[in-house]
């Protein structure tokens, strides 16, 4: 006979392994006409603007821009000058997704861009992108925590309580934010802007009552001509805020873990009250927040069953219970020589950046790998602005647990130090790593069970065994063995709990008849 289970079911989503993809961009740009012609290009940089995807069957569409900035010397004036340009990102991948996918967590960044002067007035750029999807997939977590006829059966259950984190939501909003900055009056008015580069960093993600409160920093680097021609640099780390609908059953504590991506970036000379003010740089970013809704909850599983008078039938899968990741901050240092062959008069800036990161086990732990490509602007001893640039290996053997999924949130160069050495430049600084790692842990679900009633073989046994309690036995193995219970053991040995059987310890054990 069919057995009515006692089932919870939990509506979630499901996070899907990371799919990372490599793509590359090429182009040709003809240079404007309110430009000079390049004579020598000395540097190029680019910032990744992902802007939208779209979830087909069987594909996702990734649009979006890459926005140039290429630094030059100009054949008929002296000095550095700069150029915008946006390469257009639109491609597909496809044949790697399930219908079912809901959500879809965009992270990218460009390498090192590969930018060569065809003739004064033409370019060629080479890009490449690196792409990391996660993909979350609507599903329901059955679980099954008692049986509605156990008494009339004569069932026996040993349950397990869990507490598991499950994602609950998923919450993205774009939003502008706009910034001022004012310049010290000590310094010289800005003439032109050159290049800027900005990094966003998560500071604090928190639901109260059904609102998300979300907190960051923009890290902003700015190249710029000063009025009478010298190359400058301004860096400001600029707070902001968002309110964001959070869950509107909340009830128990939400756990959010956020995530940033620029969508578009502006920047200008002066502001909206003052246009001509040069003192000042007006910045608006464009935001997307990815916020993902975690919440705990507690469940019971049965572990194992058996009836002391009926043979059942039972029918199990193993459910992953998901984990909150946990979050690890590793540093390592990274020093690297940097060959000129010229005098340096002045370092002008340096940009630290990273590709994609490796992660392997080491033992109990994990190995980090990252590629650091390091460029330094500086000023040979003619004042002439050169680049040299190197790419560095980081590797980190970290004590973060090698089970479960790992992730690396982010790599970063913090407080980057500079100094003319007799051969070139040396370049210090410590490499964050953000690291989660999160555990799926597997459990026996009961899905169905039947009972049968059991031959009465138990006529011509004795009523009562006497039986030593072995080295990882425990009372439960004994009830199961003989048919009893756990509860008539610890009667028919005058014990008041489990934890009086000692290994070893003879023990009565009355059989059910």
């Amino acid at each position: 006979m069919e057995l009515e289970l006692q089932q919870e079911h939990f509506a979630c989503y499901q996070a899907l392994p990371q799919l990372c993809d490599t793509h590359e961009e090429t182009m040709e740009t003809i240079v404007p006409d309110y430009c000079p012609d390049i004579a020598r290009i000395v540097d190029a940089s680019g910032c990744l603007f992902l802007r939208s995807r779209e979830i087909t069957e069987g594909k996702i569409g990734v649009s979006g821009t890459v926005k140039m900035t290429l630094l030059y010397m100009a054949e008929d004036t002296q000095g550095i000058r700069s150029l915008d340009y946006s390469i257009p990102v639109d491609y597909a991948l496809e044949g790697r997704f399930g219908k079912g996918v809901g959500e879809v967590c965009m992270e990218g960044h460009i390498s090192a861009p590969d930018v060569r002067m065809l003739n004064p007035r033409k370019i060629f750029t080479r890009v490449t992108i690196d792409l990391c999807l996660t993909l979350y997939e609507p599903t329901t977590l059955t679980t099954c925590g008692g049986i509605a006829e156990k008494e009339a059966y004569k069932i026996e259950t040993l349950c397990e309580n869990h507490d598991i984190s499950l994602i609950q939501g998923i919450r993205e909003k774009d939003f502008v934010f706009s910034e001022e900055i004012v310049l010290s009056s000590v310094k010289e008015p800005v003439r032109e802007l050159l290049r800027s580069q900005c990094r966003l960093r998560v500071t604090e993600c928190k639901s109260v009552g059904n609102k998300l409160i979300l907190k960051g920093v923009a890290c902003l680097d700015v190249l710029y001509l000063t009025d009478s021609g010298v190359i400058s640099q301004m860096s400001s780390e600029l707070p902001f805020s968002q309110i964001i609908e959070g869950k509107e059953d909340a009830g128990a504590a939400i756990y959010c873990d956020a995530l940033l991506r620029l969508t578009g970036c502006e920047m200008r000379i002066g502001s909206d009250n003052a246009p001509d003010d040069t003192h000042t740089i007006s910045l608006k970013l464009f935001i997307s927040a990815f916020v993902v809704l975690r919440q705990t909850k507690s469940i019971c599983c049965i572990a194992d069953l058996y009836s002391t008078a009926y043979d059942l039938n039972a029918k199990s899968e193993q459910i992953a219970l998901s984990e909150t990741p946990e979050l690890f901050l590793r540093q390592q240092m990274l020093r690297e020589q940097l060959e000129t062959g010229v005098a340096v008069q002045t370092i002008l800036c340096t940009d630290v950046t990273f590709g994609n990161v490796s992660v392997s086990r080491n033992g109990d732990g994990c190995t980090l790998r990252a590629t650091a490509n390091i460029k330094v602007l500086y000023l040979d001893e003619n004042g002439s602005p050169l680049l040299c640039e190197r790419r560095a290996e980081v590797s980190l053997d970290t004590d973060i647990p090698a089970a479960g999924r790992i992730s690396v949130r982010s790599v970063c160069a913090n407080d980057i130090m500079t100094s003319v050495t007799a051969g070139g430049i040396e370049v210090r600084c410590p490499v964050e790593f953000t690291v989660a790692a999160a555990t799926a842990p597997c459990y026996p679900c009961l899905m169905s069970l039947s009972a049968e009633k059991q031959e009465n073989t138990s006529l011509n046994m004795p009523s009562l065994v006497l039986r030593a309690l072995s080295s990882g036995e425990t009372l439960w193995n004994l009830a199961k063995q003989y048919r009893t219970t756990v509860e008539d053991i610890l009667k028919a040995n005058e014990m008041a709990e489990e934890a009086a059987a000692k290994v070893g310890q003879l023990l009565l054990i009355p059989r059910k008849r």
